[in-house]
């Protein structure tokens, strides 16, 4: 007895699902490649001083670990890559001439670096899971970069405006 056409479509979609994780897989040891020829986690490093120090390593851990564990932590990480190796070496380049902006940047990747330990916490075992989690994690940033300062600038902009209301206020009564 033959195959029906929806086992066979179903064994089709595995077979290609399977040729893309193994052209994603390839595409990120290419990043890897990439990724060892200036370094690592450039940014990271130059910031912490060290390829060894605990953030960096906790970086490499979370990305071989938990993001390539999966086809779409895998993807992520190809995407990331050629976008974060664009600009890193000329940002790293730069820390190292200039410790105040090392000091700036390292304050300001901080949060960054750090809120991908939230997946750690998790057992994550499938796709889904990993899009779940790894949006959160990248909403979270979002949260923390632009959000709260947003959040604070306006409450700043509304707390002066309204002292300088009161002293126009002020300075109305007392003239009348």
């Amino acid at each position: 007895m033959g195959v029906d056409p929806i086992q066979q479509q179903m064994q089709n979609t595995v077979q290609g699902t399977q040729d893309t994780a193994a052209s994603m897989a390839d595409k990120v040891q290419d990043s890897s490649s990439e990724a060892t020829k200036y370094s690592g986690c450039l940014i990271a490093t130059a910031s912490f001083g060290s390829e060894l120090a605990p953030q960096v390593q906790m970086l490499r851990e979370i990305r071989d670990n938990v993001l390539l564990q999966t086809i779409s932590g895998t993807m992520f990480m190809t995407a990331f890559n050629q976008f974060y190796y664009t600009f890193s070496p000329t940002v790293a380049d730069w820390e190292r001439q200039n410790t105040i902006f090392k000091e700036i940047v390292k304050s300001l990747i901080t949060p960054l670096v750090t809120t991908p330990l939230i997946l750690n916490f998790f057992e994550i075992d499938s796709e889904i899971e990993m899009i779940g989690y790894g949006v959160g994690v990248i909403l979270l940033n979002i949260g923390i970069y632009f959000v709260f300062p947003t959040f604070v600038v306006m409450r700043l902009k509304s707390y002066i405006t309204s002292k300088q209301n009161r002293m126009k206020i002020e300075t109305f009564s007392d003239s009348v």
